[in-house]
């Protein structure tokens, strides 16, 4: 009787993106514009272009600006339809002072935690950022920064912090959009991050609060006259 051999051929099924997905792709792209410069805070988005671009439905583009809209990037305007939120100057340091706040919060929780696995977190946020330090790319540097600044936060394993993050998210994105257009300065970024997480290492309360001072609040207050500096030159 011959021998015979059974052969089974595996197939890949390659699945349809979700819908999720597509709202999503949607969603890092505008951000990825934002960040680069192509899109500027205050402009407004139109949705027929991102359907066009981006090869997907006008449904998915809706829901993903409205999504946005929700978390604080765009803002709604009647009639006007959607524009890039813009941060007024006066509005930096308030966004600053309950930044500090917030980030103080998340290092005192991570610093309470006896078992030291909330500061383990943190210094795996601070490796990767680390390791982002040197790329010349704004977009890798920017998403680098969000990324340590949420590490800080998920490190705290608080779930109010975590639920408002993406507000604070949008609002970060747009001041760092408005720093990228006045100053590229990739070494004090880095420094400046370096001091605050020195800082939090050796849990002095006044080092910490003196390193978020000049992370956060110096920063907005040079950002706001090197705008407005620029605004009076136009």
């Amino acid at each position: 009787m011959p021998e015979t051999t059974d052969s089974t051929e595996t197939t890949v099924v390659r699945q349809p993106a979700s819908n999720t997905e597509r709202r999503q792709r949607v969603i890092d792209e505008i951000k990825r514009r934002i960040v680069l410069g192509e899109i500027r805070p205050g402009q407004r988005i139109i949705e027929a272009e991102l359907t066009s671009s981006l090869e997907v439905s006008r449904p998915t583009v809706r829901e993903a600006l409205n999504q946005m809209a929700r978390d604080g990037f765009l803002i709604q305007e009647a009639y006007r339809g959607l524009r890039v939120a813009d941060i007024e100057v006066d509005s930096l340091l308030e966004i600053a002072h309950v930044r500090v706040a917030l980030d103080t919060e998340a290092i005192n929780e991570i610093l309470a935690d006896g078992t030291g696995r909330r500061m383990a977190a943190l210094e795996r946020s601070w490796m990767e950022f680390e390791s982002a330090g040197e790329d010349s790319d704004p977009l890798a540097l920017h998403e680098a920064h969000i990324r340590f600044h949420r590490g800080v936060w998920e490190a705290a394993d608080n779930y109010l912090l975590m639920r408002i993050w993406p507000v604070v998210e949008a609002q970060m994105t747009i001041v760092l959009a408005y720093d990228q257009f006045t100053r590229r300065d990739a070494q004090r970024a880095h420094a400046v991050h370096a001091a605050l997480m020195d800082a939090i290492r050796s849990g002095d309360s006044a080092r910490i609060r003196t390193a978020l001072q000049v992370h956060t609040i110096d920063s907005a207050q040079e950002l706001a006259l090197l705008i407005t500096g620029s605004l009076d030159k136009r």
